[in-house]
């Protein structure tokens, strides 16, 4: 990849700076906004295949196997699911909804990873139907529920259990699972014992274990990826079938790192194949649950300037024709943005500004101070690293219509999700 400016850092791997501003794959993102209006979400195909195909890569010599689930719950737009399946990854779901967006993506069932806590009998009976590889327990009730459903089907399901291993990552508090007071999973000592003592028609695979999202230093994934096989033999319960999750992280402004999520796949082979030596096992199917690192860094989500105004403090508020509603992750967790200008991202900046959605809530602010170039009504601005968790988080409070989306390909742009309309918002209303 050619040099790039540093405010182009967390765009898609295509995106380059021309006269007319940013371009993804060759196409002005000004363009794609005056085509198809904004809000927009814009996806780059090569992005999100380089990083599918090297995670596969890095599976295909494990030394016992390997399979990458990709986590519907960060992108589960159709033709994104297709091209992650094109690529040679299966799909992780966690409700009976991402179940039938994998299946409509042509995923194969065997290829299914089924988890998440508080799984409904609905979503279980969804998994069962699909024919879903492996589905990972949350708890003891949850596996007398999911074995009383194949009792009644006469067939049997192969199951991982989750654990909490206690190990911190250095993630924002509400996306860090794997401590010892999180919803997710259970001890390793009850994770243990119901491995040992499953319900009939459960048959007992291995472990499961998922620490948080977006951690940009990968050494405690890899850590607990060390940790577990011993545990494992120190409890003498099964590990044919070994998944260490996802959580990698991307980079959103420029001075953050990029984890290389394939580099990263093979450090987790590799730490795990050594443990088992060590211990005189044999090396386990390795499963691992990528989402934010595939497809985050392919997305740009586009939107048009409404008004621009000082407040009493002396700041200065951009209004913009989103917000909360398509990206909720600020509201939420105070995630962090590098929103630019689409057709001047470089130019010197006149002002550091903040940056209002149009929700009727104080929190629905999108960036704070950002250097900008006069910013005016009209200005298209491009805020990068969106595409994981954003369509996918998106509603529609204020009735405002969730954002239409499209993918660049090739040097050509297509509509894959439409901008919803008035009367869709009321469809379900009797």
């Amino acid at each position: 990849m050619s040099e790039r400016p540093d405010a182009l850092l967390p765009f898609p791997d295509s995106a380059r700076l021309e006269a007319d501003g940013i371009r993804l794959d060759g196409i002005a993102l000004s363009a794609l906004a005056a085509e198809h209006g904004t809000p927009l979400y814009v996806y780059d195909a090569a992005s999100v295949r380089s990083r599918a195909e090297a995670v596969a890569a890095a599976l295909r010599d494990a030394p016992g196997g390997g399979r990458a689930a990709f986590a519907l719950k960060a992108q589960s737009a159709l033709a994104l699911l297709r091209l992650i399946r094109a690529a040679g990854l299966g799909a992780d779901c966690a409700s009976a909804g991402e179940i039938e967006a994998a299946r409509r993506a042509g995923f194969d069932g065997a290829s299914l990873v089924i988890h998440g806590n508080a799984k409904s009998d609905a979503d279980l009976r969804a998994a069962l139907d699909a024919g879903a590889g492996l589905v990972v327990l949350d708890g003891r009730d949850e596996a007398q529920r999911l074995a009383a459903l194949c009792r009644a089907a006469g067939r049997s399901q192969d199951v991982l259990v989750r654990i909490a291993p206690g190990i911190d990552v250095d993630t924002h508090r509400h996306i860090a699972t794997g401590h010892h007071g999180s919803k997710f999973g259970v001890t390793p000592e009850a994770g243990a014992a119901l491995l040992r003592d499953l319900p009939a028609g459960l048959v007992g695979r291995g472990l499961h274990v998922h620490l948080g999202s977006q951690v940009l230093d990968p050494e405690p994934l890899v850590a607990a990826a060390r940790w577990l096989p011993a545990f494992a033999k120190a409890e003498g319960i099964p590990l044919e079938v070994l998944d260490v999750g996802g959580g990698l992280g991307i980079r959103y402004t420029p001075d953050q790192p990029q984890p290389d999520p394939g580099a990263h796949t093979r450090a987790l082979v590799e730490a795990i194949a050594t443990v088992c030596a060590d211990e005189g096992l044999a090396v386990p199917e390795i499963v691992v649950e990528p989402g934010r690192s595939i497809v985050g860094t392919a997305g740009v989500t586009l939107y048009r300037v409404v008004g621009v105004k000082t407040a009493g403090d002396g700041s200065t508020w951009v209004a913009v024709d989103g917000g909360m509603g398509d990206n909720l992750r600020v509201g939420l967790y105070g995630a962090d943005y590098a929103p630019v200008l689409a057709d001047r991202p470089t130019a010197e900046a006149t002002g550091r500004y903040r940056i209002a959605g149009r929700h009727c809530e104080s929190t629905d602010v999108l960036a704070e101070d950002v250097p900008l170039a006069d910013p005016a009504v009209g200005d298209v601005i491009a805020v990068p690293a969106t595409g994981a968790y954003h369509q996918t988080m998106a509603h529609t409070y204020n009735l405002f219509g969730r954002p239409a989306a499209v993918l660049v390909d090739g040097g050509a742009a297509r509509e894959i999700t439409r901008r919803e309309t008035a009367d869709e918002l009321f469809a379900r209303d009797v």
